[in-house]
């Protein structure tokens, strides 16, 4: 095998917008560069004979009709190996069929709310995630610690605050901890939209204690602050991590399995 051949580990299948197709084609350079993705793009268009061409090792498809979507998704794709579609534009009704075609399927809309609502019966056929839920494991990781700390687990908690621009990202975090807290169905949330990062602070508090983790000035820190009754508080700073989209999406190809806690957090920020 010569030097610049690469064991190829996934097919991954972008369905994009036609603006996105070059920050699309870059992610998955890269990306396949490093984890060896085996990368389709297609742009949804009206164009019935739409043209395929290489380009940076990837197959492109351009201006293909949204009906036709089944057929190349079936045509392209490898049985010997994992399949993951890459939804980023176009009617969301279109991801129930694919799941039957694909293992996984990474959502990635500036609006998720139609395809967060079929995720229920996406599901159980394709396991599927989101690219927002990437961008905020950092955070959850961080929140997550806090309860290592005896006195925290045994804290009750009232109130959610989230700070940020992303309405989106503010209810996926806030289905997270709802779901996952004991008592959490009951915390009133608080959005505090702002016009900075998609995402600048959250603040879990109740009589006894308050959790914070908040981005830093630099945006390449975190800190986080942990404030328990009769105590002095505590507070660390942290690596913001790697959110660059190749990196985000990397991180999803390597979950097969079904992410529970997503559907729980997706299932909770619908019903908001």
């Amino acid at each position: 095998m010569s030097g610049d051949q690469r064991s190829l580990t996934a097919t991954v299948i972008a369905v994009v917008r036609p603006e996105a197709e070059h920050e699309t084609v870059e992610t998955l350079a890269s990306l396949s560069n490093v984890s060896g993705v085996r990368p389709i793009i297609i742009s949804l268009g009206d164009s019935p004979e739409a043209p395929r061409k290489d380009h940076r090792g990837a197959t492109v498809i351009e201006g293909l009709p949204l009906r036709y979507l089944d057929n190349a998704v079936a045509s392209l794709r490898l049985s010997s190996l994992p399949a993951a579609v890459w939804w980023r534009t176009g009617d969301p009704q279109a991801l129930e069929d694919l799941a039957a075609l694909v293992d996984r399927i990474v959502l990635d809309l500036d609006d998720p709310s139609e395809a967060w609502a079929r995720v229920p019966r996406i599901a159980p056929r394709a396991s599927v995630s989101d690219i927002r839920w990437a961008r905020l494991t950092r955070w959850r990781d961080l929140v997550a610690q806090f309860f290592d700390v005896p006195e925290v687990r045994r804290a009750a908690y009232t109130q959610l605050a989230i700070d940020g621009s992303d309405r989106h990202d503010a209810a996926l975090l806030a289905g997270w901890l709802k779901s996952r807290l004991p008592g959490g169905a009951g915390l009133d949330v608080v959005h505090r939209r702002d016009a900075g990062a998609k995402l600048t602070s959250i603040e879990l508090s109740g009589p006894e204690a308050r959790l914070s983790v908040r981005l830093l000035p630099n945006g390449a820190c975190l800190e986080t602050v942990v404030e328990l009754r009769a105590a002095q508080p505590t507070s660390r700073v942290v690596a913001r991590g790697d959110d660059r989209l190749p990196a985000l999406l990397g991180e999803e190809l390597r979950v097969r399995s079904r992410d529970l806690a997503f559907e729980d957090a997706v299932r909770e920020a619908e019903r908001s």
